[in-house]
């Protein structure tokens, strides 16, 4: 009896083992089940950060690239501009040097043609070339009509214009201040073209061709004295001849 007591004792001791072995088992495993899904779930939502990361690198990548490719565009362009500028600036360059060439050699041919001539004196101001007739030349108050000297010196500035083909001249007349009675039907604006036309209509004459030369009348708005006294009034009745348009220097022909 006693013995068969004993082994169901035993038996259920063991069988109590077992299902407390179990118990605890299965508490373990869930709890490893519980990670498991956690660290699933957090790996997945690693990936999906992954995957937008990579995204956002991807399209961070494109931006950068057309930016890169529009940055190229502008420096091209600008590489293009800057050299263009380049090229206009050499351009402009040696065309003033062949510019001072073409003035250098006007100016010596301006001095070799009238610095012989006892009436006229070359001289240059400013970069300006002036040929003047002598002192004592001038035109009477009120008229237009050139003296002996003054024809001689057209006659020079003919054959200048003569042997300079490219040259065009621009002849101006100018007056003093002195104004005409109102009964004349005569101003110092027609006075200063007659003296204009009288040096143009010579130098045609004198073989200057005509498309050559264009006649201007300034009247008495361009002094070059006061017209406070009879000196200064001599001056400024005057005639200028300026070649145009390539150089712009006057060259003067009549007090």
């Amino acid at each position: 009896m006693s013995m068969n007591l004993t082994l169901r004792l035993l038996a259920i001791t063991l069988i109590s083992t077992l299902a407390l072995s179990s118990c605890v088992s299965k508490k373990k495993f869930d709890q490893l089940m519980d990670e498991k899904n956690s660290l699933a779930s957090s790996l997945s939502e690693s990936q999906e950060k992954v995957k937008m990361l990579e995204e956002k690198v991807t399209s961070l990548e494109a931006e950068m690239e057309a930016e890169k490719n529009r940055l190229n565009g502008e420096i091209a362009g600008i590489k293009a501009d800057l050299d263009a500028t380049k090229k206009q600036l050499s351009d402009a360059k040696a065309a003033l040097a062949a510019k001072e060439n073409e003035i250098a050699e006007i100016k010596k041919t301006v001095k070799d043609a009238f610095g012989v001539s006892g009436d006229v004196a070359v001289q240059e101001v400013n970069g300006d070339m002036y040929v003047t007739l002598s002192e004592a030349v001038h035109y009477r108050s009120g008229s237009a009509r050139l003296n002996r000297s003054a024809r001689k010196a057209v006659d020079d500035l003919a054959e200048l214009m003569k042997n300079n083909p490219n040259m065009h001249l621009l002849i101006e007349g100018h007056t003093d201040s002195d104004k005409f009675p109102a009964d004349t039907g005569m101003d110092n604006w027609q006075l200063s073209v007659n003296r204009a036309m009288a040096v143009v209509k010579r130098l045609i004459r004198k073989g200057v061709e005509p498309a050559r030369l264009t006649v201007a009348g300034r009247a008495d708005t361009d002094p070059v004295a006061p017209n406070d006294s009879r000196e200064g009034k001599a001056e400024n009745r005057r005639t200028m001849a300026k070649p145009s348009p390539k150089t712009g220097k006057i060259f003067k022909i009549g007090n």
